[in-house]
């Protein structure tokens, strides 16, 4: 058998040993010290990126997902930052969901996710505003706006919504570094979407393109609105002026 048929093999019953052909040379005791040690620190990730996700499980229902996970995850690069990324996908494509799961379990795990993204983003702020009302502006690279079905900020052991509560937040990585989140209106966080959407929009172009969206507000009110949201955006960091790549 050829070496590369051997890796195969031996990976294929680390992931899933009930399912695949123990490997002729190596013994079960070594088996079994690699599997666990590759679970143990796949798993151990993967609950340090979802910690809220896994407080709603009993251990027994927690490990059984991460097993699953476990016999599918398929490790295309070196960083383990992408375990979280890997777990999320695999919850939104792959698994299919059980009576015990909660209804907002993928928004729950999609907001994890983002938050830990956002904390280890290597993007950085851009220049200041001077000019709200006259300059390009641009969303800062350690933000993103979200509209969820449920209020996944607030989700934990004791708050377990069961009917949908639609929520719009911006989540977003402070001047100190931390993340954070701001509770959003549809107005609000059409604006952010938009703009990021189309980075390089000054105020008027702005309003020009929500102003369909709203059509209850006239255009002097839409622009006062907006550039007071974006003056606020600004002195926290959210909004900056526009830099062509």
């Amino acid at each position: 058998m050829k070496f590369q048929q051997v890796q195969q093999q031996f990976v294929a019953y680390l992931r899933s040993p009930e399912q695949n052909e123990k490997p002729a040379d190596v013994t079960q005791e070594r088996l079994d010290v690699y599997r666990e040690l590759l679970f143990n620190n796949v798993s151990g990730f993967v609950s340090s990126a979802f910690p809220v996700l896994k407080s709603l499980y009993t251990e027994q229902a927690w490990q059984q997902k991460l097993k699953l996970f476990f016999s599918l995850y398929r490790c295309e690069n070196p960083f383990f930052l992408s375990i979280a990324q890997s777990f999320l996908d695999f919850l939104q494509k792959q698994y299919q969901l059980q009576n015990h799961d909660p209804v907002f379990m993928l928004e729950l795990a999609h907001y994890e996710w983002l938050e830990l993204e956002l904390a280890t983003c290597k993007a950085q702020g851009g220049p200041g505003l001077t000019d709200v009302k006259r300059q390009a502006l641009q969303l800062s690279g350690l933000v993103s706006a979200q509209a969820y079905q449920y209020p996944v900020h607030k989700i934990c052991a004791e708050f377990q919504p069961t009917e949908p509560e639609v929520s719009f937040l911006l989540i977003y990585r402070n001047q100190e570094d931390e993340i954070t989140f701001v509770a959003l209106n549809q107005l609000t966080t059409l604006l952010l979407q938009l703009l990021g959407q189309q980075p390089g929009m000054t105020l008027a172009e702005l309003v020009a393109q929500m102003q369909p969206y709203v059509p209850q507000l006239t255009a002097d009110q839409l622009f006062s609105g907006a550039e007071q949201m974006l003056a606020d955006f600004a002195a926290k960091g959210i909004v900056h002026a526009f830099q062509a790549r």
